[in-house]
């Protein structure tokens, strides 16, 4: 309810005029909307307009006899309370409470200074202008008194920054003169006779790895591990696996299961486009090996020699030929 007296309560009329009910609607839903309004604009809104309007509402509140009219009334006051709400956070309520320059006097009389204060009225911004000699000041007592409310231990930088800053000095780049009587050497002189073009080491490496299998294979295959493994090179073994993959990307080689779920490596026709027209569909998968998995595999296929020979790489010394 608004704040009419308990003389003015609600009294409940079962029977209302018609004419009168209209007219007080018409009165609550105009201060609804101006309620609404001043809530827009409330910067621009003093607490006595919201005063006025409370005033308003007490008095439209003598006036209600129905129960529908009591929730035009509920409505204003939530919105009107909603609004002083909004208006306490808003605004500096007592702003002037403090005087800045008061406090100033009595800091500065405690630490035996003075202080004298002087308005600019053109801008609206105070100055404070200390007099006499503020290093005379006892600034220990004030920071004694300071040191009861706070527990924070003051740091280098906490209010000038760090006490020392080292320059950054930019480092001269060093440069190497030439000796005239230093020996040069000439750069060696190339020609196309000198560049020599390795073969396709790969394409041969498939190809030799693929004329093996099919010689051991047979009809069952061979065993993948016994096949591919070299107890002798890790890195062999590593080669070897990557050879027979081109072998099963062309459909040169399949890797097939034994019985015992074993995989099996078997020399097979390359598919042919009516093969794939039929849904023959390529499947990959990804090996990972390292040494110690290569060592037990090894150990639990008894692979002792290896059936693709071992390979052993030498860079080439005292030659000037290239390599391409």
């Amino acid at each position: 309810m608004s704040g009419a007296s308990d003389a003015d309560a609600f009294a409940y009329e079962p029977h209302p005029d018609a004419s009168e009910q209209r007219e007080l609607r018409r009165e609550y839903r105009a201060l609804l909307a101006s309620a609404q309004n001043t809530r827009r604009h409330l910067p621009e809104s003093s607490i006595a307009d919201v005063g006025d309007m409370v005033r308003l509402g007490d008095e439209l509140y003598t006036k209600v006899k129905a129960p529908s009219d009591s929730l035009l009334d509920s409505r204003f006051l939530l919105s009107m309370s909603d609004m002083g709400a909004e208006m306490t956070r808003t605004r500096r309520i007592g702003a002037d409470a403090f005087d800045m320059d008061d406090y100033m006097h009595r800091v500065a009389q405690f630490i035996g200074g003075h202080v004298v204060s002087s308005r600019r009225h053109t801008r609206g911004e105070d100055d404070v202008l200390a007099s006499g000699d503020t290093e005379l000041w006892d600034w220990d007592k004030l920071g004694s008194v300071a040191a009861q409310y706070t527990r924070r231990a003051p740091i280098p930088e906490f209010l000038l920054g760090p006490l020392q800053v080292v320059p950054k000095h930019r480092k001269a780049a060093r440069t190497t003169r030439l000796e005239a009587d230093a020996e040069q050497a000439v750069p060696q002189q190339l020609d196309a006779r000198d560049i020599t073009q390795s073969e396709n080491e790969t394409s041969r490496m498939v190809l030799d790895i693929a004329s093996r299998l099919e010689a051991v294979s047979g009809e069952e295959g061979v065993c993948l591990f016994r096949f591919a493994f070299n107890p002798k090179s890790f890195s062999n073994t590593v080669e070897n696996l990557f050879y027979i993959s081109f072998l099963i990307r062309d459909g040169k080689a399949a890797i097939i299961e034994d019985e015992n779920g074993d995989p099996r490596l078997m020399s097979s026709y390359e598919p042919t486009e009516e093969d794939r027209s039929a849904g023959l569909t390529r499947r990959q998968i990804v090996l990972e090996l390292d040494e110690t998995t290569w060592h037990d595999l090894c150990a639990l296929y008894n692979v002792t020699e290896p059936m693709i020979p071992t390979r052993h790489y030498q860079a080439p010394t005292g030659t000037t030929a290239w390599y391409g």
